[in-house]
């Protein structure tokens, strides 16, 4: 029988979530602590210790606490509903992290637009230059080379991750090769789900309002939200993607991407096909 040590754990759990090795220290050094055990573990204990890490460097955060009605209710029919409202679990290992450390660093609230009604996102691109989204997509018009493509957005993200852009393009990339790509489409969802999680930081609890698309600040968390609910709904998770769809509703009433064509299949249950879609 085979065991497993501190040092084989950490590069286990790094291998599993594609986290950086050095990053995983602390959660890997208090497994005797957490759960009772002593190194080296067998087999059997490492498997189910790394399943616990995993579920919790995936567990979402908790949505912004909305006061209840006096009969209980929150109204979630007539609000926003919170992505960690409608799933446990990110795809991605690395998505609460960000989340965590952007909040720490201090969220920019989304605002209510002079004189108006309308709601408006905090502005997705700083610093001087074309923003990175473009540069990525000038890249791969300049040059044909998807996979530059693709690491040009995620360096982009690596340096900052309120580039809620860069993760919608990325979901978008991951699901165009979902037909021929067996992992493309869970990671679309990994990518999708970031964006509107990182988005959501800056909306406030109960949130009522509307995020017009003709605010071109909207727009990012608007193509997230929209790449994440056809990424549900192509998973055949129609609940899940129906209550995104409804929020895309419900935040940009107009409905400039056609949600409003889609949504009443998702939520007759209607398998995902190209035709369904269109």
């Amino acid at each position: 029988m085979t065991t497993v040590t501190e040092d084989g754990l950490r590069t286990m759990l790094a291998e599993r979530s594609g986290l950086d090795r050095d990053s995983l220290w602390y959660p890997v050094y208090a497994v005797p602590r957490d759960f009772n055990l002593a190194w080296p573990l067998t087999d059997e204990q490492a498997d189910d210790v790394l399943q616990e890490l995993l579920d919790g460097l995936r567990r979402v955060l908790p949505a912004p606490q909305v006061e209840s009605g006096p009969d209980g209710e929150t109204g979630a029919g007539e609000r926003y509903v919170y992505l960690s409202e409608i799933t446990d679990r990110y795809e991605r290992c690395d998505t609460r992290r960000i989340l965590e450390r952007l909040h720490d660093r201090g969220i920019t609230p989304a605002r209510l637009d002079f004189g108006g009604e309308d709601w408006r996102m905090p502005a997705p691109y700083t610093g001087e230059g074309d923003p990175p989204v473009d540069r990525a997509l000038a890249l791969r018009e300049r040059t044909g080379d998807s996979a530059a493509y693709r690491a040009a957005l995620l360096a982009a993200v690596r340096e900052d991750p309120r580039q809620i852009d860069c993760w919608a393009h990325l979901g978008n990339d991951a699901l165009e090769r979902a037909g021929s790509d067996a992992t493309a489409l869970t990671e679309a969802l990994g990518y999708y789900q970031t964006a509107v999680a990182v988005a959501e930081l800056s909306l406030p609890p109960a949130f009522t309002g509307v995020l017009a698309w003709s605010q071109l600040d909207n727009r990012p968390f608007h193509r997230a939200l929209h790449g994440l609910g056809l990424a549900w709904w192509r998973l055949a998770e129609t609940s899940k993607a129906a209550a995104v769809m409804s929020n895309s509703l419900r935040t940009n009433p107009n409905d400039n991407q056609g949600v409003r064509y889609m949504i009443s299949k998702v939520k007759k249950g209607t398998p995902w096909s190209r035709t369904a879609e269109n």
